[in-house]
């Protein structure tokens, strides 16, 4: 049985809405946990890692915008990538930061966006843990004008959300793309979906779904990379993403001035399927660059 951390829900304040988040703040000293989640997820993703981080830091989870309960963008507006940075930035700003070490822990795309905060603001930040991720994604610069067209035109042919019968065909549709068990996935579901009395649907917005107009160039990515000074975690999934372990990868990896490897049992949603060994690695590396 998941056990439930002793979580809060909040919102704050953003120059285009209100973001969401679940939280457990005290008045203490102790370490401050940012936990950022991945593409068309929401918080309910680290709800299997919440009750023991808990116990050793303080969380704020937040939903980025247009997932889970936090408000959709106006009408005519996407997501690029770079308001990602800004958002954090904007919550970050409200967060309680004196007197205590931040780090930053992100899945998927909230590691990407992570990356880019942690090279921004540097003297802020006291580690970066990414899962499934080596800092931005990257393409060649030959791709700028296919992909502007791509994405351009994409937007007009979004589709609406699927309608499902119940919460649990909800529940059973991720487990069965995610590879993650009932009581992992659930909390990440119930806060991801809607009732309207008599079908399901999702809670993210379908712009999300928008391929990206602008990816940065592989220039651009070293020179975010080679930006962060803190340590910085990488947990991959043994199963996962294989280009993240791929020999090119490698080179990637050189960028990083403080960086550590480890290999998570399972796939993209490994710190899901593997709570145990994901909390194992968070714990001793924040407890060795603690100050």
């Amino acid at each position: 049985m998941l056990n439930k951390a002793p979580l809060k829900e909040t919102v704050y304040s953003l120059r285009h809405g209100q973001v969401a988040a679940q939280v457990c703040l005290t008045d203490s000293a102790r370490p401050l946990f940012v936990m950022l989640h991945g593409w068309q997820d929401n918080s309910g993703s680290f709800n299997v890692l919440a009750e023991t981080l808990s116990q050793h830091a303080d969380l704020v989870m937040p939903d980025w915008p247009g997932h889970g309960l936090s408000d959709h963008k106006g009408e005519g507006y996407f997501y690029p990538f770079f308001d990602y940075v800004d958002d954090l930035n904007q919550l970050i700003e409200q967060l309680p930061l004196e007197g205590r070490p931040l780090y930053i822990i992100g899945h998927s795309l909230g590691a990407l966006v992570g990356s880019c905060w942690c090279a921004t603001w540097p003297e802020k930040v006291q580690g970066l843990v990414m899962i499934e991720a080596l800092g931005p994604m990257s393409e060649r610069d030959s791709n700028v004008v296919e992909r502007l067209r791509r994405a351009s035109e994409g937007r007009d042919r979004l589709k609406p959300m699927r309608k499902l019968n119940s919460l649990d065909e909800a529940v059973k549709l991720r487990m069965g793309i995610n590879k993650v068990s009932d009581e992992a996935i659930r909390p990440l579901v119930e806060r991801g979906t809607v009732c309207d009395g008599e079908q399901w649907f999702w809670r993210h917005d379908a712009r999300l779904r928008s391929e990206s107009n602008f990816r940065m160039s592989p220039r651009h990515a070293e020179q975010i990379v080679r930006s962060i000074q803190c340590p910085v975690l990488a947990l991959l999934g043994d199963d996962g993403y294989p280009e993240l372990r791929s020999h090119q990868a490698n080179d990637r990896k050189a960028w990083f001035a403080q960086l550590e490897v480890a290999l998570i049992q399972g796939k993209h949603h490994c710190h899901m399927q593997s709570p145990d060994q994901t909390l194992e690695a968070i714990l001793h590396f924040a407890q060795r660059t603690g100050r």
